[in-house]
């Protein structure tokens, strides 16, 4: 029986899911979805780890699975409050969350894939969800085309690996060889596509601007964190003892691109799409660099971005996704034009937002390890950063274009949610930080 509870996030989240097949009306979609994800964040919380052997060869029943669990049920909830209140959208909703879940449990390449997997196909169908849009059929087939790609990267990665030691399993030869490090090289290749990593970047602004919003923010939180839980799971745990260094190659070009391209856009889902990108060099600093606090300074990071992202996200419902289109948007929504810009301003590690902190943080740890260039690199771009993002927030605050907008459902509430959560933390980061440190 417990090993039933153990694996209980993901049987409520595949029940439910089944479930939002025989509902048709808004209530009733809406209480399901919501039953399903709390319902499996307290099952997370609550059950014990399992140590069948049956289930702990694939699946990991450890903090650092408890702790992506709750975070992509978070995201859940928020993508679920802005988005279509359909049987349909919350189906794939639910099952992308379960593939988030089971990419962080892995143990194993194969339940890593699976994981993969599962959320990649319900991305491609979420991305084309308004069928009447041509924007959003453009978007799903990119991304179904790129992603085919990173697929089959990804397998023939696991093959070479499976052919070096003889098994599928995440745990590190005894001898590294050639056979070993090719197949190594070609899973990080295919990891940097789903984290949208210089050059492997390029499905994400034509991805993100056709999706419907709701949409590119589960892609640009829910998928980004899920890249992240992958690194975590082989980089940092697994092949802990390999030379991770060289992914700092890739960090240089990711965060100078994203920066540059982001201060020429206007087509905020586009630019929400070059953010996303300078977020992710970001983050795979702690995994170059290495050391003591680099996990918690990335779980921490992951934390602070996921909610500012969502609450960004979140505003957009309510107007044009263009510079012009969120002109004035105080004088019709003061509390919305609020926590968009703190939002913003977190996105962009502007005192004295709590984002401000996460890179202070993250950057502190791989200049403790010598990553001096990588240190000084992430903090030129945030100051450059700070001009595109204040950008919009003076857009936010400057005379309307537009008529008055109605600020209500869900959208509101989600928004207003991760503000008040990036506030709090702001002020009193330590409970998250301590809980983070004990995950090893």
């Amino acid at each position: 029986m417990s090993d039933i509870f153990a694996v209980g996030p993901l049987l409520i989240l595949f029940i439910g899911a089944l479930l939002l097949l025989l509902v048709d009306n808004i209530k009733a979609v809406s209480v399901s979805t919501f039953g399903a994800l709390i319902g499996a964040a307290l099952c997370a919380v609550m059950a014990p780890a399992s140590t069948s052997t049956l289930l702990t060869p694939w699946l990991a029943f450890d903090k650092l699975s408890l702790f992506f669990t709750l975070l992509f049920l978070g995201i859940g909830v928020g993508v679920h409050l802005i988005g279509e209140k359909k049987a349909e959208f919350s189906f794939f909703l639910l099952s992308s969350i379960f593939g988030l879940i089971l990419i962080a449990m892995a143990r194993d390449y194969l339940t890593l894939f699976l994981g993969l997997e599962t959320l990649s196909i319900s991305l491609y169908v979420l991305c084309s969800f308004i069928k009447t849009s041509p924007t959003g059929a453009e978007a799903a087939f990119k991304y179904f085309l790129l992603g085919s790609v990173s697929t089959a990267i990804l397998l023939f990665g696991i093959a070479l690996i499976y052919g070096a030691t003889g098994t599928t399993k995440l745990i590190m030869p005894p001898q590294v060889d050639s056979l070993f490090l090719a197949g190594a090289g070609l899973v990080t290749v295919s990891l940097l596509f789903k984290a949208a990593i210089f050059p492997f970047h390029i499905w994400a602004p034509d991805v993100y601007a056709g999706a419907p919003i709701s949409v590119t923010a589960l892609m640009a939180a829910g998928t980004k964190a899920g890249a992240f839980a992958a690194f975590v799971r082989i980089f940092m745990m697994s092949y802990s003892s390999l030379d991770q260094s060289l992914l700092a190659i890739a960090i240089f070009p990711t965060l100078i691109f994203a920066n540059f391209v982001a201060m020429q856009q206007t087509e905020l889902r586009r630019f929400f799409a070059y953010s996303s990108i300078s977020h992710a060099g970001f983050l795979l600093i702690p995994i170059a660099s290495g050391g003591p606090d680099a996990l918690s300074s990335m779980l921490f990071y992951l934390v602070v971005y996921a909610l500012a992202t969502l609450g960004c996200f979140a505003c957009l419902t309510f107007v044009e996704p263009t510079l012009d289109g969120v002109k004035g948007l105080f004088s019709s929504s003061p509390v919305l034009a609020c926590c968009f810009s703190f939002c913003l301003l977190t996105l962009g590690g502007i005192p004295p937002s709590i984002g401000f902190f996460a890179k202070f943080y993250l950057l502190k740890a791989a200049f403790g390890q010598g990553y001096i260039a990588l240190v000084i690199l992430g903090l030129l771009t945030t100051i450059f950063a700070a001009f595109y993002y204040l950008r919009i927030v003076a857009a936010l605050f400057a005379e309307p274009k537009t008529a008055q907008r109605s600020v209500v459902g869900g959208g509101a509430v989600a928004s207003f949610i991760a503000t008040s959560a990036l506030i709090a933390l702001t002020i009193y980061p330590e409970p998250l930080l301590t809980i983070l440190v004990a995950i090893k």
